[in-house]
C-alpha cells in the first residue's frame, strides 16, 4: 500500500468516523492535535479504526499515543504497523 492509499484512507476515518470536516488531500504536516481539532479520546478511536480498516493489530506494550502528532506521524505508524516493524 502507497503513503498516498494510507494517507487517504486516514482522511475517510477522520472524515466518516470521526465527523471532522478535513480537506481532499491532508498535508503530512498537519498538527492533528491544533489543525484538526483531535483529542486524546480521538487518537484512540482513530487507533481503533486503524486496526479495522488496515487489519493489524496495535501491540499494546508499544502503543504511545503521545508520539502522533502529525498526519505524517500517524502515516509512519501505519506503514510501520503493515510492514510489520516495531511501532
Amino acid at each position: 500500500m502507497t503513503r498516498d492509499e494510507i494517507k487517504a484512507k486516514i482522511r475517510e476515518i477522520m472524515s466518516n468516523e470521526l465527523n471532522l470536516t478535513v480537506s481532499a488531500i491532508l498535508d503530512e504536516e498537519s498538527k492533528l492535535f491544533e489543525d484538526l481539532g483531535i483529542d486524546s479520546l480521538m487518537v484512540m478511536q482513530i487507533a481503533v479504526y486503524v486496526e479495522e480498516q488496515f487489519e493489524v493489530v496495535i501491540p499494546d506494550e508499544t502503543w504511545e499515543p503521545s508520539a502522533l502528532t502529525s498526519v505524517g506521524s500517524l502515516v509512519d505508524f501505519v506503514e510501520n504497523l503493515l510492514e510489520g516493524e516495531p511501532v
